[in-house]
């Protein structure tokens, strides 16, 4: 049944407006007047040509589901609070995420960056490797499901896809409310009878949102590149700027076969940090960022060609200088260890005098009960600087 406005459901959220419609259901922005927040409310409808041993199974299924999404907690995915079913319609109800979809962004002709792709994957990749740890396959990822909050976190929502796999046994059917969208489904995922699915069907749709991304359009969907390989358009064809690598990341998520994809997600983000390592040692030693990853900065070291001529300078001169120059170079070396020490002796230096100062006006208890807590201090300051570790740059 449609909501309509104002209406109020389970005596608790209030219908204020609709934030989306698919084929599938409906979501609909609602006000829980328990709490005096806003939710989110998916209304699933049942599949109409099913009979009523299948209506039963799908609604068994469903709360089979969303108990499981009630236990997620990430903080690149919604939380779900609460589910329930009226007449025949279930509805799930989950934290409202202000933002705007990626999908929305790719309709205004807004193709990001692929630096800032790196971004948004790190995070992605992230949610999905938490939801397949806990055995929640999402199964309709595409730009529309992903959102981007004002503070720049993206956040992975519509669970109405979603699976439970069974760890013992992960080719497990489920009852399927709907196929997805053609452009970002995988093959296995048309066989609704057997249920083939798992985590590779996730990484095949994650692929193919990234093609949309980086090229600002989407991908043929997975029949048309069966029947007409050609179709679908080099990655560098529509954007030149895209690196090999993203090109190579993203054809091996795409691959028609899920046994020639990525095993998990775990190893795409394997990849994911070699490739951001690789290009923060790149950053660091020339001195600007790779043309792959955006427009290069000047180095700070002028070309060869336009260094200064060589000059004559005499022996003593020159050792003078290459003396000099050891001694900056190895400096950097000696200073990491020398300054945290210099904070800790001037410590016990101060103590040692304090304590002797004391001690020769022959008070033994003054002098433990100043010098303990100060003893301590340094101690716990020592530790501290001792178990810092230096951390590369964020990309």
């Amino acid at each position: 049944m449609a909501l309509e406005v104002e209406q109020v459901l389970k005596g608790r959220y209030r219908i204020q407006s609709i934030l989306g419609e698919g084929g599938m259901g409906t979501v609909y922005l609602a006000q829980d007047l328990l709490f005096d927040c806003s939710r989110a409310i998916k209304e699933l409808y049942p599949d109409p040509v099913a009979d009523e041993a299948r209506l039963h199974a799908a609604r068994v299924q469903f709360e089979k589901e969303a108990q499981a999404l009630k236990k997620l907690r990430h903080r690149n995915l919604p939380r779900f609070t609460d589910y329930f079913s009226i007449d025949e319609n279930d509805y799930l109800v989950m934290e409202y995420i202000e933002g705007e979809s990626l999908g929305d962004i790719l309709a205004r002709k807004k193709r990001p960056t692929e630096p800032l792709v790196y971004e948004w994957l790190d995070q992605i990749l992230d949610a999905l490797s938490y939801c397949h740890q806990h055995h929640v396959l999402h199964r309709d990822i595409k730009p529309g499901n992903i959102i981007l909050t004002p503070a720049g976190k993206v956040m992975l929502v519509d669970f109405s896809l979603v699976k439970i796999v069974d760890p013992y046994n992960p080719r497990t059917a489920t009852i399927v409310r709907g196929l997805g969208t053609p452009q970002y489904t995988p093959l296995e995922q048309y066989d609704s009878i057997q249920g083939h699915t798992d985590a590779r069907s996730d990484i095949y749709a994650l692929g193919a949102t990234l093609y949309h991304l980086l090229t600002g359009r989407a991908p043929q969907p997975v029949s048309q590149r069966i029947l007409n390989p050609d179709t679908q358009p080099a990655m560098q064809e529509l954007n030149p700027r895209i690196s090999a690598w993203m090109v190579r990341f993203v054809q091996k998520a795409m691959s028609i076969r899920p046994e020639d994809r990525y095993s998990d997600v775990g190893k795409m983000k394997q990849d994911l940090e070699t490739q951001l390592f690789k290009l923060r040692r790149d950053t660091r030693v020339r001195g600007s960022v790779p043309d792959s990853v955006g427009p290069a900065r000047p180095n700070s070291e002028p070309p060869r060609d336009e260094r200064k001529d060589y000059r004559y300078r005499s022996p003593r001169t020159e050792h003078w200088r290459q003396t000099q120059y050891k001694l900056i170079r190895n400096a950097p070396k000696v200073l990491p260890v020398v300054l945290p020490m210099l904070v800790p002796v001037t410590v016990v230096l101060t103590l040692t005098i304090i304590v002797a100062m004391i001690f020769s006006m022959g008070s033994s208890l003054l002098t433990v009960a100043i010098a303990t807590p100060l003893v301590l201090s340094a101690l716990v300051y020592y530790k501290l600087v001792s178990n810092r570790r230096k951390r590369p740059p964020r990309f």
